[in-house]
């Protein structure tokens, strides 16, 4: 079954601050939140809480000068994980909650998931079980400019290209937002920002909030009777909107995501191509990408479960047309070539083969399978236990991560859970991550501080100095 909004559904806005932006390595250090009703009514008080860094863990230099939250003060101020998660699912992860965020799919909720695997939840049924559901706001952000931008305010750089930064949507529309990047300021924000979209676009607002079902997604872009649909994604060029013309083309490399084609783009001019070469252009390195004439793939995947913003293209009057510069007739051609070629089949096996390169920090292995049934029961345990009942709780998991994850956990939330074995296992593992990462934290701390130009900025730095000395191993 779809979703099926009840009077009892609710959407929480969501933020996080992290101490980077790989949540492989770093972690959540703020959580932010406010539930409202369907009309955007804040319902009872924000949350907003801490998550104490723990001592294995560098943060990068750059995201601490940006949110001002040193470890020292998630430390003296904040809840372990095990703590903030119990919080998290006793008052946030209420049944039938839409959690919503701005790039939360690819940034926030990612974090989320790392942090609920490490410490024994299922990292994926917060956003599904007991109707709850998820949904992104900056491809909704991207849509309405592209599509309906009447009555809203879009900020520009200072070239004239359109920027959809939240502060910036906020501040050109007389939005208070006193502190960007605090979480719970950011999700002021993010309210006043979708109050705003549903009052001056609600048709769009309401249609692109049903899309947030997967099963609604896969209505419209699908292989079973591809048609032509608007798209907007981050993927597309800032200067048309992030928006274009799609055609569904061949089944994805990951289950339930399409390989989608941008119509703008003529197909006889990758159809020769052998598979090898297309790989070349999809795999390109940073540098490669930068150069003149180098032309992206113009093919994508589109995973059903990532709200994406998708429309039919009864939605691009002529208004938007002009606005994303697309010509239908062009389109119309493209189309037509792209059905006579072997693209399709190129094109799948292009995108085959898994997204995640494999890893032996257990930290990392989210995605290197999922948990099986019997040991779930297993996990249930380890969160419900004590410091005094994990000393002695050794369960027998299938999962071999499971079982190098248990001595983490207990280190991180219940250190005086470790026995004496244990303990040196924590230190060398501290001892092995910290000399590995400590030379470029030094490097960037030195940069940084010779570029810092506010107190704020030396003092925090200083506090990464003493975090760094305060963590090291001491020697033998």
């Amino acid at each position: 079954m779809g979703y099926t909004e009840t009077v009892a559904t609710t959407l929480f806005f969501y933020d996080l601050e992290t101490s980077g932006t790989d949540p492989k390595t770093q972690r959540i250090m703020q959580f932010a939140g406010q539930r409202t009703d369907m009309d955007l009514k804040p319902i009872g008080d924000p949350v907003n809480l801490l998550v104490a860094l723990t001592e294995d863990v560098l943060p990068e230099p750059q995201a601490i000068l940006i949110t001002g939250i040193t470890p020292q003060k998630t430390q003296d101020e904040g809840y372990n994980e095990a703590d903030f998660l119990k919080l998290l699912n006793e008052q946030v992860l209420l049944p039938d909650t839409i959690m919503v965020g701005f790039n939360s799919v690819r940034f926030d909720d990612e974090f989320m998931r790392y942090t609920l695997y490490r410490n024994f939840y299922d990292p994926y049924e917060w956003t599904w079980k007991d109707g709850r559901s998820r949904w992104d706001l900056l491809d909704v952000v991207r849509m309405t400019r592209a599509l309906r931008p009447e009555g809203i305010k879009w900020p520009v750089k200072p070239d004239g290209a359109p920027i959809n930064r939240l502060e910036l949507i906020s501040s050109e529309n007389g939005l208070d937002h006193a502190n960007a990047h605090d979480a719970l300021s950011d999700v002021q924000a993010l309210i006043a920002v979708a109050q705003l979209l549903k009052s001056k676009q609600p048709k769009l607002f309401d249609y692109l909030l049903k899309m947030r079902d997967k099963k609604e997604v896969a209505k419209l872009v699908n292989l079973d009777d591809p048609q032509p649909f608007i798209y907007s994604s981050g993927r597309y060029p800032i200067g048309l909107d992030h928006t274009t013309v799609a055609y569904p083309l061949a089944p994805g490399g990951k289950p339930g995501s399409v390989i989608v084609y941008d119509l703008r783009h003529n197909p006889d001019d990758w159809q020769d191509m052998s598979v090898a070469e297309l790989k070349e252009i999809k795999y390109a390195n940073y540098e490669t990408r930068q150069m003149e004439g180098f032309v992206p793939l113009p093919a994508k995947e589109l995973a059903y479960n990532k709200c994406p913003a998708v429309a039919p293209m009864g939605v691009l009057d002529s208004a938007a047309q002009a606005r994303i510069k697309i010509d239908l007739k062009l389109v119309a051609q493209n189309l037509a070539k792209l059905r006579r070629s072997a693209l399709a089949s190129k094109l799948a096996e292009v995108f085959a083969g898994s997204e995640f390169a494999k890893t032996t920090d257990v930290d990392a292995q989210l995605y290197d399978g999922f948990v099986a049934d019997s040991d779930k029961p297993k996990m249930n345990a380890v969160r419900n236990a004590s410091a005094k009942d994990l000393a002695d709780f050794n369960p027998n998991f299938s999962d071999e991560r499971l079982a190098q994850l248990l001595l983490r956990y207990k280190a991180r939330n219940y250190p005086q859970s470790l026995n004496e074995a244990e303990q040196k296992l924590w230190d060398q593992y501290r001892a092995e991550r910290l000399a590995r990462d400590l030379p470029r934290y030094s490097q960037t701390l030195t940069l940084l501080a010779s570029q810092a130009k506010t107190t704020n900025s030396h003092f925090l730095l200083q506090e990464m100095q003493l975090w760094a000395e305060s963590i090291a191993p001491l020697p033998d």
